[in-house]
């Protein structure tokens, strides 16, 4: 058993002490197992269509194949700001650094749209409508990263969500 993103469940359970006649609620806070899922990528050529071939995300990332993500950037017009989020020490891709406000791949068979709005709710527990997000370019990041054994060959389809004023920490539900 593992710790799923530091995410931990409520277990709730009535219990009777003595002779009282009123429960007393007990809150147990136990960790979630953690289960890896595999994550299946389309397999792309190098000009970004799709070869037919779906792959787990490692074998990917191992084997250089070309396959696409989105990123989601949520700028509050009124301050300027553009809202960064820290990658979690454990990540096999640039762990620690500061990144965009949301990114994922885009899992075998899905949209664009609908990764970018699962994985806004997934990272940061917002949710919003598909007409709040703004393809505003795609672009093509090749690198190889961990000496040699992550290779990203990543068509990126870039998402603005522009808002007036910048989102209040309290309105996050971070991982």
């Amino acid at each position: 058993m593992g710790f799923r993103k530091n995410v931990l469940q409520f277990y709730f359970c009535k219990t009777f002490f003595g002779k009282s006649s009123s429960p007393l609620t007990i809150f147990l806070l136990l960790p979630e197992p953690y289960i890896e899922q595999v994550e299946y990528l389309d397999v792309l050529t190098k000009t970004g269509k799709k070869t037919g071939v779906s792959k787990p995300r490692g074998d990917v990332h191992r084997d250089g194949d070309y396959h696409k993500a989105v990123h989601v950037w949520i700028f509050a017009e009124s301050t300027q700001e553009l809202l960064l989020q820290k990658r979690a020490d454990y990540k096999d891709s640039w762990p620690g650094l500061w990144d965009i406000s949301s990114a994922g791949h885009i899992s075998a068979g899905d949209s664009s749209l609908i990764t970018a709005q699962r994985e806004l709710q997934e990272e940061l527990g917002v949710i919003l409508p598909k007409d709040a997000f703004e393809l505003i370019f795609i672009f093509l990041e090749e690198c190889v990263t961990n000496n040699g054994k992550f290779i990203n060959n990543e068509y990126s389809d870039v998402y603005r969500v522009t808002t007036l004023e910048p989102i209040s920490r309290e309105a996050f539900t971070l991982q």
